[in-house]
């Protein structure tokens, strides 16, 4: 990428480049990054992915995922994938999705026929869905966006911040732990 390449930029995105899951004037906030092909964020996702679903539905708790992509060109697709799955109103059913049918790390999995069937049974048949992964719409933005990431988040993912207090990875795969901090 030179700097002369336009960076198009998706709607449905916060500032920082994440996506809100949740009311914004929600009790907590946590700001969570993931890359979905790390194996870590699936981990943490199946330990504590219905507690935090219940606190969103419940307004208790608001969730701004910011995805990385450190692990490369599936990371990449991926995150293209799910930027395209905000605008259609759908990014918690991708994310989840994916981490559901995760590839292990570094197979090259994540391929656009890939994320068009995973999108699909997540309810993203949209043409603009399918159009976007395949022309890699937001891969540019998605890029630039890990460069800004690396500089928030160095130590990798999971990692995590509620009400602006960094959580330490003890916190984040201890299920009982995390759900007290989030409910108190």
């Amino acid at each position: 990428m030179t700097p002369t390449d336009p960076v198009v930029t998706p709607p449905a995105h916060t500032p920082e480049g994440g996506v809100l899951v949740g009311n914004a004037n929600a009790r907590h906030v946590m700001i969570l990054y993931e890359d979905p092909q790390c194996p870590y964020c699936r981990e943490f996702e199946e330990l504590n992915g219905p507690v935090l679903s219940t606190l969103v539905d419940s307004g208790a708790l608001a969730v701004e995922y910011r995805m990385r992509c450190f692990l490369g060109a599936e990371s990449v697709r991926a995150d293209n994938a799910l930027a395209l799955s905000a605008e259609a109103g759908r990014f918690d059913q991708l994310r989840r999705a994916l981490f559901a049918a995760q590839p292990p790390e570094g197979s090259g999995g994540f391929r656009t026929q890939d994320l068009l069937q995973i999108g699909a049974d997540a309810g993203l048949t949209e043409p603009d869905y399918v159009a976007g992964v395949r022309e890699a719409r937001y891969e540019k933005w998605v890029l630039k966006r890990e460069d800004l990431y690396q500089e928030q988040d160095p130590q990798g993912t999971p990692a995590a911040w509620l009400d602006g207090n960094p959580l330490d990875a003890k916190v984040l795969f201890d299920p009982p732990l995390l759900e007290r901090r989030l409910r108190t």
